[in-house]
């Protein structure tokens, strides 16, 4: 797999860099079946100590990057570090950190 944010060189680009039309989302990005437990690790402003949640995985179809998981939570699309486990203090258990990619507009 390539390296994630190299992805953001295939994306068009709006808002200071940062984010994708929701048309461009559903165009490159399927949501599956999958779901994942997986961590912020406190850049949420909340899971300090690794607390975890859920979400449906998406994949994407861009070469390259068959393989990545992605989650949307809110408006963020982050990825999911396959190399980072993170352990939540409160149950003990390791999960995935998922990082900030590209924020995603809402529809026009």
């Amino acid at each position: 797999m390539k390296n994630i944010y190299a992805m953001r060189e295939g994306f068009c680009l709006r808002e200071y860099n940062t984010a994708i039309t929701r048309s461009d989302f559903e165009a490159l990005f399927t949501k599956t079946k999958e779901q994942i437990r997986f961590t912020f690790n406190g850049w949420d402003g909340k899971s300090y100590d690794g607390e975890s949640r859920s979400a449906r995985v998406y994949r994407t179809s861009m070469e390259g990057f068959e393989e990545a998981r992605f989650v949307k939570v809110g408006k963020a699309l982050c990825y999911i570090d396959e190399d980072s486990s993170v352990l939540e203090k409160a149950t003990g258990e390791f999960h995935r950190e998922a990082e900030w990619l590209v924020d995603v507009l809402r529809a026009e």
